[in-house]
């Protein structure tokens, strides 16, 4: 026995959480038990969880750094922004690139792909890539640079494709520009989830979009038209299609009262929580320059200079908290966090859930969500 996670209580994939015992072999979730007396650990570490949440361990699929620091592929680096992630819960992910040059769309792709070879000694298992553009609609750039925002290729594609052998997971882009919707299929049948993202679609090029093979949207409501009571947008397509929608839960990208509306509504085993954390989550209020723009983070808020969010500094854990302190069980907002990005980039036969035979990945939790340990392939990574 490696590791023995003792009287938790552990997330059951119902949403309920049940007192027991979780005992990991080799990196993997071997048995569970349930009751008050453990099995015998004589030959291994034991984690007490009494009375805290054990959860699979969480994956972001929408992220851009942390601690300072970005996917560059310096390994000191990676090793500061897997600090952050493990101290929020995150034993996944997906590194995600903003619109980029197609150099340096290249450069990212194999950076990534060098740390994946890699994960089997991380304390943060790489699942793949987000391409968060360069195929947006300027007059919703949100954050990202103009000069790089542009129509797709089908040469372009191929050579990016080409370049990342299988490992772009998600590809976010703008589908009411034509050349953008003329790739949808093509990267669908290569195995990309496209969503909808930074864009100006109404309703029906919203359908036409997920008829093509698109199977997610990016920051749902934000970076897209509002809510109007007379206007089908791309929420309603997206539940129309059962697409995957990704939500910021940090508190200022949605407001609470719309995030209890939207998930009361909406299939919850398809809502995607996502940080959009870039390289100052997990700093100090004050003042930083990311990729030569002033950012300011501010309480639990970051923006640029001109009041515009420029992405989230919550943890994922926090985005978990703020979605039940909306009315919803916890059960259900954890895996908001875990079993829903899992299933969306196709890692849940192995993440996601605590299950016999899966990656031991998990979280210990208290009833804030605060986190209490955070397991990664059955080593602890991160104790509070």
């Amino acid at each position: 026995m490696q590791l023995l996670v003792q009287n938790g209580l552990i997330l059951q994939n119902n949403g309920l959480f049940l007192r027991g015992h979780v005992v990991v072999e080799r990196g993997n979730i071997t048995a569970l038990t349930y009751g008050e007396v453990p099995p015998t650990c004589t030959n291994g570490e034991v984690l007490h969880a009494d009375n805290l949440m054990v959860c699979p361990g969480l994956i972001d699929t929408h992220n851009h750094g942390g601690n300072g620091f970005g996917y560059t592929g310096d390994e000191n680096e990676w090793k500061k922004i897997q600090e952050r992630l493990s101290a929020t819960g995150v034993t996944s992910l997906t590194p995600t690139l903003e619109s980029e040059t197609l150099d340096e769309t290249l450069k990212f792709i194999d950076r990534i792909g060098a740390l994946m070879k890699k994960n089997d000694s991380a304390n943060v298992d790489i699942v793949g890539i987000h391409l968060e553009g360069p195929y947006l609609n300027v007059e919703r750039k949100g954050m990202h640079q103009e000069r790089f925002i542009r129509t797709a290729s089908r040469e372009e594609i191929d050579r990016i494709l080409d370049r990342a052998n299988g490992i772009i997971k998600i590809w976010s882009m703008a589908p009411e520009i034509s050349a953008n919707m003329s790739v949808i299929k093509t990267l669908a049948e290569a195995g990309v989830s496209v969503s909808v993202a930074h864009t100006e679609a109404d309703y029906d090029t919203a359908l036409a979009a997920f008829s093509a093979g698109a199977t997610r949207v990016t920051h749902t409501l934000n970076t897209m038209p509002a809510l109007h009571q007379r206007y089908q947008g791309i929420v309603t397509a997206a539940w129309q299609h059962g697409a995957f929608m990704e939500l910021i839960a940090d508190g200022h990208h949605v407001s609470s009262t719309i995030i209890k509306m939207f998930v009361a509504a909406s299939d919850p085993g398809k809502i995607v929580l996502v940080t959009d954390n870039n390289e100052c989550s997990g700093l100090a209020e004050g003042r930083y320059t990311i990729h030569g723009r002033p950012l300011i983070i501010e309480g639990t808020q970051l923006q640029c200079e001109t009041g515009i969010l420029a992405g989230s500094v919550a943890g994922l854990n926090q985005c978990a908290l703020n979605v039940s302190r909306c009315g919803f069980a916890a059960g259900l907002a954890i895996k908001m966090a875990s079993e829903n990005p899992a299933r969306s980039v196709g890692v849940f036969d192995r993440k996601g859930s605590i299950e016999t035979g899966k990656d031991a990945d998990m979280v210990v939790m208290d009833g804030q969500f605060e986190v209490m340990a955070t397991v990664k392939g059955g080593k602890i990574v991160y104790k509070k």
